[in-house]
């Protein structure tokens, strides 16, 4: 995976929304694959377009690593770019992280339809609820 730092680079030398989208579609194919048997109802992200799920653990540095998939390319290129920014943090951190902000800042929110927009919220609230 990407670096923050990466990422925003990559979305930022993209000329237009078209190829911001075309990049999130990519970034969705770098996620791990995620374990069917992780694909419970608990783990699932409930208010997003498509299905979504999420898991996280808590490694021995009181950092998280999330992992996650979804149904949808889009969605689950937006849920890499959280995983990016939210991995090897500690809760403090992330429920510091002023998610739309970055996300605003790598130019996506703009364009994306209210329903993915409430969908993005839902994933943020319940990355941001670790402890």
């Amino acid at each position: 995976m990407l670096s923050q730092q990466s990422l925003t680079e990559l979305l930022l030398k993209q000329q237009n929304w078209q190829d911001r989208y075309r990049q999130i579609i990519v970034l969705s194919k770098q996620l791990p694959d995620f374990p069917t048997d992780l694909k419970t109802d608990n783990n699932q992200v409930n208010g997003c377009e498509n299905r979504v799920w999420l898991t996280f653990q808590k490694q021995a540095d009181d950092t998280f690593v999330f992992q996650g998939d979804s149904e949808g390319r889009i969605v689950k290129g937006l849920l890499a770019i959280l995983l990016i920014i939210a991995n090897h943090k500690t809760a403090k951190q992330i429920q510091a992280i002023d998610f739309q902000f970055e996300l605003s800042k790598l130019k996506i929110t703009d364009e994306l339809s209210q329903s993915r927009l409430k969908g993005l919220d839902k994933l943020i609230e319940r990355i941001q609820s670790v402890n």
